[in-house]
């Protein structure tokens, strides 16, 4: 009796045996397989699968004979059982009467549909935690087989589907059943070759579960691999160009299912590139000396001397000892400068013979350059912490082989470009480090062959320029830890500058404008009591209209404000002699900083007094016990009160009110009395005065002015820190710093401070 394969026979039982029905209604069938068998059934099941009894044709009631059909239908039949979840007894029941090792028989010694149900079966089998722990390598090897040689994809997709839960199985799962994963699996693979290069292929299969599994079993695989293999693994991924057609399926709008296998399949990239970079380059790794044999042998620098490098040196490592200079990023850096060097083996020559033929002190490092490079990405797309968003295709990233290449290429052209010297190496990675961000949040670089053309085509000068501008903006990198502390250093630097000048205004000395009342109200010598306190010094203030009605003098607008600089403005008629009713008084610190000398005059002669001759009386700073702004902005003489003088030949000038815009300050004694007073014509020798007694006399500082000049210096300075084309080279930590191991023999008296210094 032979069956459609479309519309296969259902399963009655009559007597404790199954019977082809012909019945062939699908309701009917769903109903059977809902309701189940019951767990007594799974013995018999096991026995018609073990030990052939035959199936009973309704119609005649003889046994059926033995073959390929049988088979058939009590897999077909088991696999439904299987899958419904609510099959746990009948599922237990079948293992314990041996069903596993029939099934496993099965798909040893079947081929076809009969294969299909099967490998469908145990997939079923092995969504139940228990059970399914005894599968040994041969088996899975036979598995393996299966999968690689089979067209059937109805055969290869639960093949695959195993392997995939086999994987799965490791003691990192924490599932009930964690003796297999991807050691074991690798062991029973050693003898199929095929079987990564087929799982690769399958990517681009027409069949959308094949090509789904396929990326799947890829992924898990990338997952779980061990520390010993994960070189090896990531190594013929890159050999079979897996990235390649993953990248073609981000790119074919898939769909959403597909995506969510896309974004675990970059997930596990990224997070095997970081384990990668953890760990360290070991020459006792055959494979990692393999990696720098190969890097050797493309140099071809054996018989090229150069001046106190042996080997390692030439290709531009700082020692011989290059297995230490991959620091924090491993063995991951050693790939991708070993596949540069490889891809393009004349470029690479090239580059290292220019370098190796320049003055020491002029050479690019390519090592350097290329650990350098491998970090910058690193650190733009986050890989420590799993790359900077999960839920987004990344494609650039899974091409970071021929990223690196072509940043590393960029690399040396802005040193050739900058003209820069190896001691430049930081300013270089800086303006590299400005390019890669442009390049790869530029909207038209989605693929490599845009990313290429922007860091290719875009001139040294644009990328210099845009670095400036960054460093004019950055909010983010202003805000780090480093630059807060090294703010804090350039203010306290800038503190100290302004300081000195400040006080240096004072022993160069300036001209202040002087009345009676003021005259006449300094402590001379410092031994003098004072005659006016400050609230009678403000009650006879030439501002008050009672002062100025008491002396007519003031009414005279033909005054002379003086000052740090600037020459003598009058009206006055031609002819007539000038009559103020002001005096000068010149002030001018001392150079041991404890006395101010001054000297009063009916005119300025000199710009500046060089020597204290002239200015005999002193005031002793250690009576000054502060400063008090008393004025920002007085008018002496009221606009109503101004004249105009006129000339014997007609002709009139106004003379400018000098007080209209001075700024006013006094010196008090320990009992508030008045010592002096200050008037100044402008706001830059009112701040310079001020803050300067006051930062002599350790009061901090009193204006505003001298607030934002220090600000100023401070940013200028921190600018000028990060740009690195004047001062200090300035290394800018980005993400937190990493604590390096203690060496044997420091665990005691060794230890770091929350400021990350060494102490």
């Amino acid at each position: 009796m032979h069956y459609d394969q479309g519309s296969l026979p259902l399963l009655k039982r009559y007597g404790g045996e199954f019977v082809i029905s012909n019945m062939s209604n699908d309701t009917a069938m769903s109903d059977i397989v809902a309701s189940g068998p019951a767990p007594d059934e799974a013995e018999k099941m096991v026995k018609r699968m073990s030990a052939g009894n035959s199936l009973v044709d309704p119609t005649t009631g003889q046994p059926l004979p033995k073959d390929d059909k049988v088979l058939k239908i009590a897999t077909f039949s088991l696999q439904k059982y299987l899958k419904a979840s609510i099959q746990q007894e009948f599922a237990n029941e079948f293992l314990e009467r041996g069903g596993l090792q029939s099934l496993c028989d099965i798909i040893k010694t079947t081929t076809g549909n009969t294969l299909a149900y099967a490998l469908n079966s145990l997939d079923a089998l092995m969504e139940h935690e228990t059970g399914w722990d005894s599968l040994d390598e041969e088996f899975v090897r036979n598995i393996i087989s299966i999968d690689v040689s089979q067209t059937l994809v109805t055969v290869c997709r639960p093949a695959t589907a195993i392997l995939i839960k086999l994987v799965n199985a490791d003691k990192q799962s924490g599932s009930t059943i964690s003796c297999y994963g991807y050691e074991f699996l690798h062991r029973a693979a050693k003898g199929e070759a095929e079987f990564l290069p087929t799982l690769v292929q399958r990517l681009q299969s027409p069949d959308y579960l094949l090509c789904l599994n396929s990326l799947e079993l890829i992924t898990t695989m990338t997952k779980h691999v061990t520390d010993e293999l994960r070189g090896d693994l990531s190594e013929q991924l890159q050999t079979l160009n897996a990235k390649k057609y993953v990248l073609r399926l981000m790119n074919d709008h898939p769909s959403a299912e597909l995506s969510e296998y896309l974004l675990e399949f970059q997930s596990a990239f990224i997070k095997n590139a970081n384990k990668r970079r953890k760990t360290m380059v070991s020459l006792h790794k055959p494979r990692h000396a393999r990696l720098l044999s190969e890097i050797w042998e493309a140099a071809a620098l054996e018989n090229v001397e150069v001046s106190g490098a042996r080997r390692w040196k030439k290709i531009g490592f700082s020692t011989e000892i290059c297995q230490r200079e991959f620091g924090r990023n491993g063995v991951f850096a050693l790939e991708n400068m070993n596949r540069f060097a490889m891809k393009d083996t004349e470029a690479f020559r090239k580059i290292l013979l220019e370098q190796v033929h320049r003055p020491q002190d002029k050479r690019c490092p390519f090592a350097r350059a290329s650990i350098e490079v491998t970090d910058l990405l690193c650190d733009y797309w986050n890989i420590a912490a799993g790359g900077v968003d999960l839920n987004e295709f990344q494609p650039l990233v899974l091409s970071f082989d021929s990223v690196h290449h072509t940043t590393l290429d960029l690399f040396f052209r802005m040193f050739r470009d900058m003209e820069a010297a190896t001691s430049d190496f930081s300013k270089v990675s800086a303006l590299v480090r400005s390019q890669i961000k442009y390049a790869l949040k530029n909207e038209n670089a989605k693929t490599l062959f845009e990313f290429d053309k922007i860091m290719i085509e875009t001139p040294y000068q644009v990328i210099r320029d845009r670095r400036l501008k960054e460093l004019e903006w950055a909010d983010d990198l202003l805000g780090r830890e480093a630059i807060r502390n090294l703010r804090q250093r350039l203010y306290k630097e800038s503190y100290e500058f302004v300081k000195q000048q400040r006080i240096e205004c004072l022993i160069k000395g300036a001209w202040f404008p002087l009345n009676s009342l003021t005259r006449s109200n300094t402590i001379s010598g410092g031994n003098s009591a004072p005659n006016l306190t400050l609230s009678q010094m403000a009650e006879l203030s030439p501002t008050s209209p009672a002062s100025n009605a008491a002396s007519p003098a003031l009414m005279n607008p033909s005054v002379l404000i003086g000052g740090s600089s600037g020459t003598a403005m009058t009206a006055a008629t031609a002819g007539t002699p000038i009559n103020t009713g002001y005096r000068w008084r010149y002030y001018k610190l001392s150079p041991s900083k404890k006395q101010v000398h001054y000297g009063d005059f009916s005119e300025r002669a000199v710009a500046h007094f060089n020597n204290y001759e002239k200015l005999t009386e002193k005031i002793d700073i250690s009576n000054i016990s502060d400063i008090q702004v008393t004025s920002k902005s007085s008018s002496i003489l009221p606009s109503s009160t101004q004249n105009i003088s006129s000339h014997s030949a007609g002709q009139a000038s106004l003379t400018p009110n000098p007080e209209t815009t001075q700024q006013s300050f006094v010196l008090l004694s320990n009992g508030k009395p008045l010592v002096t007073e200050f008037k100044c014509h402008s706001a830059s020798l009112f701040s310079e005065w001020t803050d300067g007694f006051s930062l002599l006399l350790d009061k901090g500082i009193t204006s505003k002015d001298t607030a934002e000049y220090i600000h100023s210096l401070t940013e200028i300075g921190v600018k000028v820190k990060l740009l690195q084309i004047a001062g200090d080279r300035v290394e800018v930590p980005h993400g937190g710093l990493e604590i390096p191991p203690v060496y044997a023999g420091l665990s005691e008296g060794f230890w770091y401070e929350s400021n990350n210094q060494a102490t």
